[in-house]
């Protein structure tokens, strides 16, 4: 939450000193969009820390293991405040996607192989997003492209562990893994797009942003037959998605 907040505050100050200067050339100051986002996560593994009291040998960093995200698709709705005929504040907010984790490399002094999984798992994103954009031209303009910057908050939740993964661990080592966590984070984001004028209050919006996200996971390894942890293991995962965006909206 006080990364939220620490997100959150510049963009809403800027707004509060803006709020009074509040003017564009057709007297229509809010906009709202909705249409469909592409994610596509650029990031690469970054290496497996694993820690044991019960199998010393386990226990090390493996730089040729890890965890990268697939692509996927969500709605997404875009609101934004205009400031000015040039200058807009946003919220951007979507149904939250599903990402699927794809494991590289092998875990447990190679007795867990990722790469035979088609995924290891899969968790849902909940990534809300504060902007603000400048827009070249004015509201009147058919053909506005703009560009913009601000900061995402993503929350990480309702993560699931491939069944796979789960029966393999059950069959060849008696185990299971549990307490798996991945932390939420705060990121930059960079984009630009255009917006094409149909009427005085219908428009075709469409973007490509950039998100400098990364992330920390953790997990332990069980024994099912003595409930003991035999290795707890943390790795960094790097997403830094590409986000294509398509959509339509109204300015009133």
């Amino acid at each position: 939450m006080k990364q939220l907040m620490k997100a959150i505050l510049p963009m809403a100050i800027l707004a509060t000193m803006t709020v009074a200067h509040a003017e564009t050339s057709d007297g229509k100051n809010f906009a709202i969009a909705a249409g469909w986002a592409h994610i596509m996560p650029q990031g690469e593994k970054q290496g497996v820390q694993s820690t044991s009291t019960v199998l010393p040998a386990l226990t090390g960093f493996n730089s040729s293991a890890g965890f990268e995200l697939e692509d996927t698709d969500t709605a997404e709705i875009k609101a934004d405040y205009l400031v000015n005929d040039n200058v807009s504040l946003g919220l951007i907010v979507g149904v939250p996607p599903k990402l699927d984790i794809k494991g590289k490399g092998s875990l447990l002094g190679g007795a867990l192989n990722l790469d035979q999984f088609s995924k290891v798992g899969d968790v849902k994103v909940y990534s809300p997003v504060i902007v603000g954009k400048y827009h070249f031209g004015t509201v009147n303009s058919k053909f506005r492209p703009y560009a913009g910057a601000g900061m995402m908050y993503a929350h990480f939740s309702n993560f699931k562990l491939d069944p796979s993964v789960s029966s393999y661990l059950a069959t060849y080592a008696g185990a299971s893994i549990r307490n798996v966590k991945i932390d939420d984070a705060v990121a930059p984001v960079a984009f630009v797009g255009a917006d094409y004028n149909i009427n005085s209050n219908w428009f075709a919006t469409a973007s490509v942003s950039y998100v400098h996200l990364n992330t920390n996971a953790s997990l332990d390894v069980v024994n099912n037959a003595s409930n003991v942890t035999l290795v707890n293991g943390k790795t960094k995962i790097e997403i830094n998605p590409i986000v294509t965006y398509l959509g339509v909206g109204y300015r009133f």
